[in-house]
């Protein structure tokens, strides 16, 4: 793995408008999309809360008829309070954006820093591994490509699936080839709040029976009929003390697919966070070594 890389444009300054410029270039047309998610949210609240206030003034007006204007100020009142929400939401939108904005700038940065290739929004992403085949409006960001001996990509997916009201899944990914044939084996963290994946359908894994820590640690799907193999492979490099430690520390999910290894992980893995990279990439290239040994 890279271990000198500069990692201060994680956290440098930012010029809002170089970031807004960035996303444009990239397709990213972030004020329109916030001005129409604006426009519909606020018709909709200007609505209920005119709603509201029609009969509350009449009810007011009726059974005060010399309240005066006090009383039918009154009877504005969902109104106001809607008007104020709609003004707070769109503030606040608007300083979401822009802090997406900065991380897909600073990315690219820390990326054009340290020599690496980066791609702020891939549709469709062609990857192996099942999770990349199923559901609808596939895409990845902050996309980081490492070139050299151990080469790497980190980035981002998400994807929406489900019949009513589609659910959108997040998750974190990293992978590296392998130089090595390997079973296709998935291995799904047991920690909590690790996520729930899904598997392409085309994929058909059986649980094998296997025994040790490890099992303890992950769920294992690999190919039928193959258990002392997968146990044997497991236990000289995933199930290793060392690593089975270090997967503790900061759980993913794991697959080997097509000579390829993944990490999955519903925390971002392309992030502005040093940490994260140190730790990603560290771990990531152990593991590869050690199933290549």
């Amino acid at each position: 793995m890279p271990d000198d890389l500069d990692y201060s444009p994680l956290a440098a300054p930012v010029d809002p408008a170089a970031a807004l410029a960035h996303a444009k270039a990239n397709g990213d047309p972030p004020g329109r999309d916030m001005a129409c998610g604006a426009l519909v949210f606020a018709v909709l609240v200007a609505a209920f809360s005119g709603f509201l206030s029609i009969p509350l003034n009449m009810y007011l007006t009726g059974a005060h008829p010399d309240g005066g204007v006090g009383v039918r100020l009154l009877g504005l009142l969902p109104l106001v309070i809607g008007l104020g929400l709609i003004v707070l939401v769109v503030v606040q939108g608007r300083k979401g954006s822009g802090r997406v904005r900065i991380d897909h700038y600073r990315i690219m940065q820390f990326a054009a820093r340290n020599g690496m290739g980066y791609r702020m929004k891939v549709r469709d992403p062609e990857q192996p591994a099942g999770v990349f085949d199923i559901g609808n409006n596939r895409c990845a960001v902050d996309v980081v490509n490492i070139e050299g001996p151990r080469p790497m990509e980190i980035g981002q997916y998400h994807y929406t699936a489900g019949y009513h009201g589609a659910e959108t899944y997040h998750l974190g990914y990293a992978t590296t080839p392998l130089d090595a044939h390997l079973p296709h084996l998935l291995l799904t963290s047991r920690a909590k709040g690790t996520g729930v994946r899904h598997m392409s359908g085309g994929a058909t894994l059986g649980n094998p029976d296997l025994r040790g820590p490890g099992t303890e640690a992950f769920t294992v799907s690999g190919p039928f009929g193959r258990a002392g193999e997968i146990q044997a492979l497991l236990d000289r490099t995933l199930f290793s003390p060392d690593l089975l430690a270090r997967y503790a520390e900061r759980p993913v999910n794991i697959e080997i697919v097509k000579n390829r290894l993944y990490f999955f992980s519903p925390k971002p893995l392309s992030t502005t966070d040093p940490e994260t990279w140190r730790w990603l990439l560290a771990l990531l290239s152990d593991t590869a070594e050690r199933l290549e040994s």
